[in-house]
């Protein structure tokens, strides 16, 4: 413990920041640790079920399996489930603006990763010159003493504050790029997976309207053809009666 208040001390006033940031910077890690945890899953195999229960046209159980799972990725195709008798493109805009909510949470807080990144190394080096500045006024008390000694103390216990900088950076750096990295797969992952599913939608929608499926309240094609026969019947006992008169 006496040697971490030593090197602190021996780094200068700039180590008191760095240790600020290098907490923060802990404090941060973790959280986004846990919340990309909870957060930030991908479901493996939802996608897969979910298209194997629209087939069956249990379209109320894929929207429950959707909801029993978290992240953009399950919120997302249960809000294409919801709107699936919508256009397209109202379908697009309302994953668009759900997706956005799960991305803006799972960004938060990254910023300061990438600021203590860019902060820190800074801090160092500016630690390292006051020190060098302190040490060099120093040389000429202790040359004509014959004490170098104390000089190159003086110049090691400058570097500290480098080193302590750039650890701390290396350490967000490493941190910053490993979020950013799965922030990228999550959402290419749910764009993905959202564009399948409606693909699938539409081919189902298309199957069924083949197959006969009308829109209630819309007359058959035997009924119009009926109709049709009907009309044309009455026209032409309509044409005999005035070729009689």
């Amino acid at each position: 413990m006496s040697s971490i208040v030593h090197f602190i001390k021996a780094g200068g006033f700039v180590m008191y920041p760095l240790l600020l940031l290098s907490l923060t910077a802990v404090v941060v890690i973790v959280e986004r640790l846990l919340a990309f945890r909870q957060l930030g899953g991908v479901a493996p195999g939802l996608l897969a079920e979910t298209i194997q229960l629209c087939r069956a046209r249990r379209f109320n159980d894929a929207i429950q399996a959707c909801r029993s799972h978290t992240g953009p990725l399950a919120v997302s195709l249960a809000v294409v489930l919801e709107h699936r008798q919508q256009p397209t493109r109202e379908v697009e805009r309302r994953v668009e603006e759900t997706g956005q909510d799960c991305f803006i949470r799972l960004e938060r807080l990254l910023p300061i990763l990438d600021t203590t990144t860019t902060v820190s190394p800074l801090l160092g080096l500016l630690g390292t010159i006051v020190g060098m500045i302190g040490t060099f006024n120093a040389i000429a008390a202790q040359t004509h003493r014959g004490n170098s000694d104390a000089v190159l103390s003086g110049v090691g216990e400058a570097l500290y504050a480098t080193a302590t900088g750039l650890i701390i950076a290396v350490i967000c750096f490493i941190a910053y790029n490993y979020f950013s990295a799965r922030l990228r797969t999550i959402t290419s992952s749910t764009e993905q997976a959202v564009t399948t599913l409606i693909n699938e939608l539409t081919e189902l929608h298309h199957q069924d309207h083949a197959a006969g499926t009308r829109p209630a309240g819309e007359p058959s094609r035997a009924g119009t053809d009926k109709l049709s026969a009907i009309s044309h019947q009455r026209s032409a006992t309509a044409e005999r009666a005035l070729a009689d008169s």
